[in-house]
């Protein structure tokens, strides 16, 4: 699907695309891009309303969303989620009777971003979203329904959490090979702020149950002292 983002902090542009990898995201500089953005077929618009304050065009993108409205059909392309602060309160309002579907409050955190673009990529085009289902290690990581197999094991099937199964997923991914704390908490909580200490200590722990990263299995996830991780599968 395409993805239209009308932002100019790279953080979150950055976030976006980073949640959003299968997909092809295209930043714009002006109500006049997004608007070419929809006809040549984006399905979801990601819009930061600081972008729009004295823009000449700014009202245009309320109209824009109206147009891609009509009653006549169910579902209408793009999805449109709103970037805004509380100082946006009456345009919010406005764009959201216009058909805009879903909003965050700025700062931005990865986890609900995370969860709104699922929702409304879903919403936008439900038969165009594959299964995210993920063979890495040994195992299965099923990112949708977040559950984890393995196939030499058919008595494993365990639920995650969403974090727990992206951690996961990344120490499989790099198996032999010691992460960073600071790697593996950038890529999984990405810019969020004041994440306590024990957190991914806490995480790497019960992924560490879970999954049986135990030798009696083949696995061994070792603490790499001042450093970080390192899952190995054993021969």
């Amino acid at each position: 699907m395409k993805i239209g983002i009308l932002c100019s902090d790279a953080d979150t542009v950055t976030l976006v695309t980073q949640l959003a990898e299968r997909h092809d995201c295209t930043v714009h500089t002006s109500p006049a891009e997004l608007e070419l953005a929809c006809r040549d077929g984006a399905g979801l618009l990601v819009v930061d309303l600081d972008e729009l304050q004295g823009h000449p065009q700014a009202n245009a993108l309320t109209e824009l969303i109206h147009a891609h409205r009509p009653p006549v059909t169910p579902r209408a392309l793009p999805a449109v989620l709103l970037l805004a602060t509380p100082a946006h309160q009456t345009w919010l309002r406005g764009m959201l009777l216009a058909g805009a579907d879903d909003y965050l409050v700025k700062p931005v955190r990865r986890q609900e971003l995370a969860l709104r673009l699922d929702l409304l990529l879903m919403a936008a085009q439900p038969h165009d979203i594959p299964e995210r289902i993920v063979a890495a290690g040994g195992f299965t990581i099923d990112l949708a329904r977040l559950r984890a197999t393995h196939p030499e094991r058919p008595e494993m099937d365990v639920m995650l959490t969403r974090k727990e199964a992206e951690l996961a997923l990344l120490l499989l991914q790099h198996l032999g090979r010691p992460l960073s704390r600071a790697f593996l908490r950038e890529r999984v909580w990405g810019a969020e702020a004041e994440l306590p200490t024990r957190t991914l200590d806490t995480h790497i722990s019960r992924i560490r149950t879970k999954l049986g990263l135990h030798p009696q299995y083949g696995y061994q996830l070792a603490t790499v002292y001042g450093y970080g991780y390192q899952l190995e599968q054993l021969a």
